[in-house]
């Protein structure tokens, strides 16, 4: 049987490479890297041991957000495929930090320390804190 050591990497399908460099690299805070010359524009950021590989695409038709609502009080979105980001400091410190960029949010439902928005391409992102201190 194989072993997974790590999951290396997710991929994001954006149309703006300039937009996703300025929201995950300088609103979230991770750290552009090197990246091999692929034929496509793209960029790569790290954050310790896992990278986020951005891919631009000019038509983002059938690379958008599931449409699958949490519950009926909510956008649709809320539940479908997303990129998780584990950060210091608490809810309130991330929640300051988005409205200051002038990012509408929401505060997740299930009881765990979540928060959610969409990058500018519309993919769907997710801050959260203290996960492991909360499933033990």
């Amino acid at each position: 049987m194989l072993t997974t050591t790590l999951i290396h990497h997710q991929l994001v399908v954006v149309n703006d490479v300039d937009q996703a460099r300025d929201f995950y690299g300088r609103v979230v805070g991770l750290t552009e890297i090197k990246r091999p010359n692929t034929g496509r524009n793209g960029i790569w950021f790290a954050s310790l041991s896992n990278e986020l590989h951005i891919s631009v695409r000019d038509d983002l038709t059938g690379f958008g957000p599931t449409e699958m609502p949490l519950n009926p009080g909510l956008r649709p979105g809320r539940l479908g495929r997303h990129i998780a980001f584990a950060m210091d400091g608490d809810l309130d410190e991330i929640a300051a930090h988005l409205e200051a960029e002038g990012i509408p949010y929401e505060v997740g439902t299930a009881g765990l320390p979540q928060i959610f928005c969409e990058d500018p391409a519309g993919n769907f992102v997710e801050f959260n804190t203290g996960w492991d201190k909360e499933l033990v």
